[in-house]
Order: structure tokens, then sequence, then C-alpha cells
């Protein structure tokens, strides 16, 4: 009787362990071409280099775009290195995309897209990013260095002070307060310059930094040029002795010999390009005006239309525009006329081509001419992505190809645009992720389902929190660059936790 008892508890513990591992596969990507990784994170940060960083138990890891680990959580935060121009200057914003600032218990560190660590996390703080000579500028135990954010080159914190400097006109008169000497160059116009110690945070000096740092070490001061070399040797007693050195007056010349060649980014033949024509709109009351913005040869032009319209749509171009007039819509061009009259019931933007259109009830596509290209046949349809094209018939959704074709046949109670190969779907049985032959790549029950599906560009915008990545910069990192499609963000409603379903192999 006890052996039975054994036999019949080993059963159940087989048993069990079998429903677990089908519980687990049922979860795991069915594609080679796409790796899953169940929810289990805090969050998760989209780079423009293909990394993903991750936070889990309240540390930041990097994944790969397919999912390995380059880095295991251990950072505190990650952030990309972004000069913020001053707009007011017409500084533009500068990216360094291929160097990251990573902090580990207060200390900064940096490491390069390629998974090397440049210097360990341990940093006192990061002071001041000249964009010009492409500097930053760090510090350590009271001692300064810098990172040569163009070549990768890191001079580590040796200095116990450090200037840049700047070429100026000469001012007998000029107050100066930091070193500064008077530079008189042996042309024969014998043209006289300020050179400037410039303190480090003072300013933004466009086009007249010199690439040498003025620096002192051991009580003596020299200089040295943007990779860390030795220019003018420590042995003088002061800075206006170091401007005084021959080797600066040499590198004036250099830089004025550079800036008098003409220049070579202007390609023979290249005008200046005027922004087109456009079309925007105004509300008075109730009423939509539009205003035609035109180019001529004495400036722009702008032109409010008489007429008013119920409501106006931007659909993709600058010189068209959808109005609705009486419940029904049209287009209209930069004339004001009409190249789509209002018969159309509603109307969505243009994308891959294609715009879709409602008539009568159904809904079909026009080509970027306006002209049918898809005959209205549909009970909803969504905007072309990737080539295909969701669409409802008899309350079920499937996907068409730019010849209105049935590529995926209508099964799906819910259906979302393709991205990265993966659209989000659901049937009466599962909610998921397919494939683009119509296939679950990853899939859970639809009862009382817990589980969202976010693209990584939806959710780099919409889903990342500030206040959790705390960097303005980051802010303007994600909304300049270009980043791949990554795949989708599993959301996890209950446990707040999120996984990825990534293209590619990974392990």
């Amino acid at each position: 009787m006890k052996k039975v008892k054994i036999f019949i508890c080993l059963l159940l513990v087989l048993i069990l362990s079998i429903s677990i591992l089908t519980l687990t596969n049922a979860q795991q990507a069915s594609s080679k071409n796409f790796v899953y990784i169940k929810p289990q994170f805090e969050d998760v940060m989209f780079w423009e280099n293909g990394w993903i960083s991750y936070l889990q138990g309240r540390k930041w890891g990097i994944l790969s775009s397919s999912g390995n680990i380059i880095f295991k959580p251990q950072f505190d935060k990650i952030e990309p290195i972004v000069f913020d121009g001053a707009s007011i200057m017409g500084i533009e914003d500068k990216f360094y995309k291929d160097i990251f600032i990573v902090w580990q218990n207060g200390k900064a560190g940096f490491i390069d897209t390629n998974a090397k660590i440049i210097e360990k996390p341990e940093l006192d703080s990061l002071d001041v990013i000249n964009p010009w000579i492409n500097i930053y500028v760090c510090k350590k135990d009271s001692k300064y260095g810098f990172l040569n954010l163009d070549k990768k080159i890191y001079v580590s914190p040796q200095f116990e002070k450090m200037y840049f400097v700047v070429v100026l006109p000469y001012n007998l008169n000029g107050k100066y307060p930091n070193p500064h000497v008077k530079c008189v160059l042996s042309d024969e116009n014998k043209k006289e310059f300020c050179l400037y110690a410039l303190d480090l945070k003072d300013g933004v000096w466009p086009n007249s930094y010199l690439e040498y740092i003025l620096v002192s070490k051991d009580g003596k001061c020299g200089a040295v040029d943007a990779f860390g070399n030795v220019f003018v040797d420590f042995k003088y007693n002061s800075f206006e002795e170091v401007l005084s050195d021959s080797k600066f007056t040499e590198a004036v010349q250099n830089m004025l010999s550079n800036e008098s060649k003409p220049a070579t980014s202007l390609r023979k033949n290249e005008t200046n390009k005027t922004s087109p024509d456009y079309i925007s709109s105004e509300i008075i009351g109730n009423k939509y005006f539009l205003v035609f913005q035109k180019a001529t040869s004495k400036g722009y032009t702008q032109v409010k239309s008489k007429e008013y319209y119920d409501n106006v749509k931007n659909i993709g171009f600058t010189n068209f525009i959808a109005v609705c007039k009486n419940k029904k819509w049209g287009i209209v061009d930069i004339n004001g006329k009409y190249v789509v009259k209002p018969q159309l019931d509603d109307i969505k933007e243009f994308s891959e081509g294609f715009i879709a259109f409602e008539q009568n009830g159904k809904w079909g596509f026009m080509d970027k001419n306006f002209k049918v290209a898809i005959k209205p046949q549909f009970d909803k349809a969504e905007n072309f992505s990737e080539g295909y094209a969701a669409v409802m018939k008899s309350n079920l959704w499937g996907y068409i190809n730019p010849s209105g074709k049935f590529i995926i046949k209508p099964q799906y109670t819910k259906a979302g645009p393709f991205f990265a190969k993966l659209a989000a779907a659901s049937t009466k049985d599962f909610v998921g992720l397919i494939d683009t032959k119509g296939s679950f790549v990853v899939k859970f029950s639809a009862k009382n389902s817990q589980y969202s599906f976010v693209d990584s560009e939806t959710y780099r915008f919409r889903y990342s929190s500030d206040s959790t990545l705390n960097s303005k910069n980051y802010e303007l990192y994600k909304h300049t660059l270009n980043f791949p499609k990554f795949g989708y963000v599993v959301i996890d409603k209950k446990s707040k936790k999120v996984g990825l379903v990534l293209r590619g192999q990974g392990k």
C-alpha cells in the first residue's frame, strides 16, 4: 500500500512538471526569427545603436537587439551624451551616439557602443562638454581630466587647473579677468589677437577655440592637445607664460590659414533650397479656414481661404489637406481647389503610397494621386504598414497586400499594424503577436488576459517614464535620432513588469 502511494505521488509530480513545461513552452517564440523574453523588467529603454537597457532590481543592464546580455544589471542610470545647443545663438544640438554615461553609487563612467568600458564609474563629476573641440571634462579627487568624444581617447584626471583657449580680437582697454596675452602675428599686417584662458563653464565661443587646453600639474603650467599629448612642456610658473610660448603663435597662424581656405562643404551648382509650399488652418469660432503659404521670388505670401469648413485633417502632404463639408470629406490642393470632392465618410493619413478612405459605409484605398487603387469593400481598414493593411470583413480582421488581395485571411477579432514584421492580434481564444504568415509568435489565453503589446517606437515615446529617465538629454536624444525597429514590449498589467519580443536570434 505504501509503495502504491509513493508511485501515485511520483506520477502526480511528473504530470505537474509536464504541465509547467507545456505552459512555459507555450510562452516562448514559435519562430526562430524572433526572441521572446517574458515580463520580468521594471522598464526598458531603446538606443539608436541597437542596444536595449533594462531595469531589473532597480539596476540597469544592457541587452543587444537580439536579446543577448551585454551588461548585467549594475548601473543606477544610463545616459546619452548630448550637447544641448543654444538655439537663440543658432547653435545646433550635437549627439555623441557611440558613447554612453553610466552611473554607479553616485559615480560616473563611460562605455562605448562596442561594449568597451572607457572608464569605470569612479568619476566624481562630469563638468562640461565643449562641442567645438569634442571634449567632455570630468573630475575625480579634485583633479581634472577629459574624454575626447570624437576619438574616444580618455585622459585620466591629473590636472589641478584647466582652461580652454580662445582667440579674440585684441582690445587695448579690454578687461580680461583670466590669464591672457597679446599675440602679434609675424605677417606683414602685424595682426594683433588676444589669447584668452576661458573658464570651463564660461559661455559659448563658436569657431574661436584652439584645440589646445591649458593645464597645471604638480604646480607647473603647460598645455596639452585634444588627445592628451603635451603641447607646451610643464615648465612655466604661470599660464601667461604658457600662452606666450611661440607654439601658440604658430597655432593661431595655422587657425587663420585654415579659415582663409575656401569651404569645401558646398558643392558646385548647389543652390539654396526654399521650404515647400504648405497649407495650414485656423479656427474662428467653430469654423475652419485654410491658410495657403507659397514661396515666391519676393519671399512667402499667405492667403486665407474665403470658404470655411466644418473640420480639417492633415493627411501627410504639405500642399494638400482633407476638409469636411456637410459631414463629407474631400481633399483640397495648395490653390484651394478640390482634387477629391467632398464625398467621403472618413479618410486617414497617407502611408506607404496609400490613403485609406470610407465611402458609403465601406473602406478602400486611393493612391498618392488620389485615384482609387482598391475599391471600397471592407467594413473597417487601417493604414498600410510594412506592406500589409489590416482590414475587417464579416466582423473578422485579416491583412491585404497593395494589390488588395488577402495574404492573411480574416480570422482575428482585433488586429494592429505590422511593426518589425510583427503585429498585435487577438482571436476568441488568444491574444499575442503574429508574424507575416499570420501565425502567433507569442500568445496568451484571451480569457481575462493581463498582457498588452506596445511596439518599441510607441513605448519609447509614450511609456518611458520621465521621472525614471530624469534626463533632458535623453528627451532630446529619443525625439531626434532614427531608431531601428526593435520589436514589441510585452506589458504584464498585473505585475507591471515588461518583457520583449525581438527580431533575430538570441540567447
